[in-house]
């Protein structure tokens, strides 16, 4: 059995939001050139309704957006951080992480904190590689740059060379249930290729909290504002928080951003 945080809690969830606005579409090429931009509903219906929800259930979460928000949606990102929300980096605009060259990737991650900077007061201090999948040179690359801590797929939560590691698992992702872009990873992954409903993923991630808890372990949850513009996963998310909050309240788990954890797991390894 695990304990986790300054109370030294059974379990614990770190809670995370991927993605914002139309960034990953520009990247991809799927949107027009000529479409409006800063006008995307996963900012302006989703992303509000969701800020209330979190703080509905005193919850707080790491928000991994694309730097390029800070141009499009910055009253967002502040009213983010206002609302004592994290924010990570997640690329320019959703790059395909392990494509890029060195040169690349370096100069992705200086103007995305650049880019940061000038929206202020706090810089990110958490990475999150669009796709999931680091490059053998990116732990460096980003320690150069002042990043404390990365969210990557798979693995175990623990320091390597000062460079904290909270990562993930793709049964906690919201996206790769309910996609069907997701659908050869589900299979190669060994998971029916079909995608899940609504309400049987939240089914499903209840059972996987409520399993987290009793073993006394952690694990990494990622949510998508823009697949919240379905009603039927908002009414899943508004259950999966509660289902949260209720664990936090009889103290069965720690339920925190993941910069919090990873100053944690740094704290936890020098005492």
């Amino acid at each position: 059995m695990g304990k986790f945080g300054p109370d030294g809690l059974p379990s614990a969830v770190v809670l995370t939001i991927d993605n914002l606005g139309e960034a990953s579409a520009l990247e991809r090429g799927d949107r027009p050139a000529d479409a409006p931009r800063g006008e995307d509903p996963s900012v302006t219906k989703a992303l509000p309704w969701l800020l209330d929800e979190l703080a509905a259930h005193d919850l707080a979460a790491t928000f991994f957006v694309e730097a390029i928000n800070t141009e499009l949606y910055p009253d967002a990102l502040r009213e983010i951080a206002a609302r004592g929300h994290e924010l990570g980096l997640h690329g320019w605009r959703h790059e395909e992480w392990t494509s890029l060259s060195a040169a690349d990737e370096r100069e992705v991650i200086g103007r995305s904190l650049d880019a940061f900077a000038r929206l202020g007061p706090t810089p990110p201090r958490g990475f999150r590689p669009p796709g999931g999948e680091l490059n053998a040179r990116s732990p460096a690359l980003l320690k150069e740059a002042g990043v404390e801590w990365c969210s990557p797929a798979g693995g175990e939560a623990g320091m390597r060379r000062g460079l904290a590691y909270v990562p993930f698992d793709w049964r906690l992702v919201d996206a790769y249930h309910l996609m069907d872009s997701f659908a050869s990873l589900r299979v190669s992954r060994g998971d029916p290729e079909e995608p899940l409903e609504p309400s049987e993923l939240a089914d499903r991630f209840e059972e996987e909290l409520q399993d987290l808890a009793n073993a006394g372990s952690r694990q990494t949850l990622i949510l998508h504002p823009f697949l919240m513009l379905d009603a039927d996963w908002s009414g899943g998310v508004h259950r999966l928080l509660g289902f949260i909050r209720e664990l936090v309240r009889e103290r069965r788990t720690w339920a925190v951003p993941g910069g919090a954890f990873a100053e944690w797991l740094r704290t936890a390894r020098t005492s």
